[in-house]
């Protein structure tokens, strides 16, 4: 007696690589379950088909037709996870926003899909698409003995796509944000490249997390001066950690600027040196900077380590 029976158009060779090896790994697990099932793969060109037979009596199944139902979702939503989500979400961002050119789109799609292997942005937004697959792959299995994947795909997911609608707009907004993050940084450059130096060097002393020190080249406090014009307003505004070391190290203009680190890739740390360039470099161990950050171990690294930010 065929239960059930998964089919779907393959348009590479990859892609039925992909079918019989994810059922093939679930035909294991189900064997286990029920030993009374068998299965078979066909294909006809294009399209491949799994299918999923079971001996009479059920009653005397060691699992239940819910628990391999269950089983056979799962290999039907790793499929599409694995094979198909990409092009599902690229087709919901491009059809559900506007972009400027086809360079934007590029970079928010690549953008939108960088989230979605990170699992961002929510730890379990992995596992909640996963469940969502599943869930709607199990009730059409209930309702269906066979399964048309492309079907499935045109018609039936809207709860998983919606998953994905919300994600696309977070990756919008996201690189919006980092769009205008990056317009503000050149600005800043812009400034500091003509701004004359109103101090021959500054030492930024980075304790760790947001905890900084600001000293001039005697090791004083440096205090910020007033600034003046629109850049300094703006960062004014927001004035988080990062825009407060900001906005004091160019209202002082150092002609020179030491950024002492144990974390030279910390984002306010790859900011500094972007925006002050040649006027910045970044120190991984010193003799004026062990008092406050400890000695490193190896020697060798005891010097104003120049790195390059700009690739």
């Amino acid at each position: 007696m065929e239960l059930f029976s998964i089919s779907v158009n393959t348009r590479t060779d990859g892609e039925k690589e992909a079918f019989y090896r994810i059922l093939s790994n679930q035909q294991k697990v189900l064997r286990k379950q029920c030993k009374q099932l068998k299965f078979s793969f066909s294909a006809s060109g294009d399209r491949v088909v799994w299918k999923c037979s079971g001996k009479l009596p059920l009653a005397s199944w060691t699992a239940s037709v819910e628990k391999v139902r269950l089983l056979v979702s799962e290999a039907a939503a790793a499929y599409i996870m694995e094979e198909k989500e990409q092009e599902i979400a690229a087709r919901i961002l491009l059809s559900d926003f506007e972009f400027h050119d086809l360079e934007e789109s590029e970079h928010v799609l690549q953008w939108y899909f960088m989230l979605l292997a990170k699992d961002e942005p929510s730890g379990d937004f992995l596992q909640q698409r996963v469940q969502k697959l599943k869930d709607s792959i199990f009730m059409c299995l209930k309702e269906y003995s066979e399964l048309n994947l492309d079907g499935f795909m045109t018609f039936r997911l809207q709860a998983y796509e919606q998953e994905l609608r919300e994600l696309a707009e977070y990756a919008v907004d996201e690189f919006m944000l980092d769009q205008q993050y990056k317009e503000f940084v050149n600005l800043l450059k812009y400034f500091v490249y003509f701004q004359e130096p109103a101090m021959p060097l500054a030492h930024v002393i980075h304790k760790g997390g947001e905890d900084f020190l600001l000293l001039d080249g005697s090791l004083k406090p440096i205090e910020k001066l007033r600034g003046e014009g629109l850049v300094m307003e703006r960062l004014d505004q927001e004035m988080e950690i990062e825009d407060m070391i900001v906005s004091t190290l160019i209202s002082v203009s150092p002609a020179r600027m030491i950024i002492h680190t144990r974390e030279p890739d910390l984002a306010v740390i790859v900011t500094l040196s972007h925006i002050f360039e040649d006027r910045a470099e970044v120190c991984i161990g010193c003799s004026e900077c062990s008092p406050f950050l400890g000695s490193l171990a190896n020697d060798d690294l005891t010097f104003p380590a120049k790195r390059d930010y700009n690739n």
